[in-house]
């Protein structure tokens, strides 16, 4: 009779590293689903129909979000990212983010 154990704790973690503007390095960690679903969304948007507050709201939300999910449990705000960082920073984030992301999807190990 066979048997086999699976341990989740043992599972390969992949980390994302953040080098904020104020030097603060953060370790993200891979997106909840909810996370996810948002910057799979937010490369659907037209951006032609958002307002400029709209967009850097819906942009600084995720980046927050991503962010916030890391090693250290610190919290990033809306209102962090809106404060320091411009549209084209956070677009390039969420492109390098899902590029991570994307990578750790194809690679088989």
């Amino acid at each position: 009779m066979a048997s086999k154990v699976f341990d989740f704790n043992k599972i390969k973690r992949s980390f994302f590293t953040a080098t904020l503007k104020d030097g603060r390095k953060l370790i993200a960690k891979m997106p909840k689903k909810k996370t996810f679903e948002k910057l799979a969304a937010v490369q659907e948007i037209d951006q032609e129909t958002l307002t400029p507050d709209e967009a850097m709201d819906t942009l600084a939300e995720i980046v927050a979000e991503a962010l916030s999910n890391n090693m250290t449990g610190e919290k990033i705000t809306r209102e962090d990212i809106t404060k320091d960082y411009d549209i084209e920073e956070m677009s390039a984030f969420i492109d390098s983010y899902m590029e991570f992301i994307s990578g750790v999807k194809k690679d088989p190990n």
